[in-house]
């Protein structure tokens, strides 16, 4: 179904939804891995995937071909582009400010490391989303959590832990 982008085929990955709704894995993506909610467009044209969600670089896309259940992962137009000039020995057309207004990162380099470390860790999402595994990290969690209503005036027991914090912080700095 996805078949070849520019970059090539080791630059997308394909998954068969099986029992999964593509909308719970959109979900599961969205609210425990850091996704970007998508709104379903076509960048590689009709028929080569419609974008679920984004992760930085990189595209969940949803099978658009009738009978298909799929998604994949793979880089965004621009990152396709940008590796297949890389790829192709076309690297040099691209100046550091180029790549960096394109894609954030100083150069070939941080681009093809980041550009690797993000599909993988978008897969492994993938995946684990549509095995049920993925859950929100533990950091995400405990943040959530330190949003609770600032307490009264009165509240003893807040300022003696307040006051204990201050203390065990101003006896790590030596003072």
């Amino acid at each position: 179904m996805f078949g070849l982008y520019p970059a090539g085929p080791e630059w997308v990955r394909a998954f068969a939804l099986g029992d999964c709704a593509a909308g719970d894995v959109q979900k599961a993506l969205v609210d425990c891995a850091g996704f970007t909610i998508a709104i379903q467009h076509q960048p590689f044209g009709q028929h080569r995937g419609a974008v679920l969600a984004q992760f930085g670089q990189m595209l969940l896309l949803l099978a658009t071909t009738p009978g298909t259940a799929e998604v994949a992962v793979t880089p965004t137009v621009q990152m396709q582009h940008l590796l297949w000039s890389y790829q192709q020995g076309y690297a040099s057309q691209w100046s550091a400010a180029e790549i960096r207004s394109i894609t954030g990162y100083s150069g070939w380099p941080e681009l093809l490391t980041n550009a690797r470390r993000e599909f993988s860790r978008a897969c492994d999402y993938v995946s684990s989303a549509m095995d049920g595994t993925l859950r929100v990290p533990e950091r995400v969690a405990v943040a959530t959590e330190l949003n609770t209503s600032f307490p009264d005036d009165e509240d003893d027991a807040f300022y003696a832990e307040m006051a204990a914090v201050a203390a065990s912080l101003a006896v790590g700095r030596g003072t």
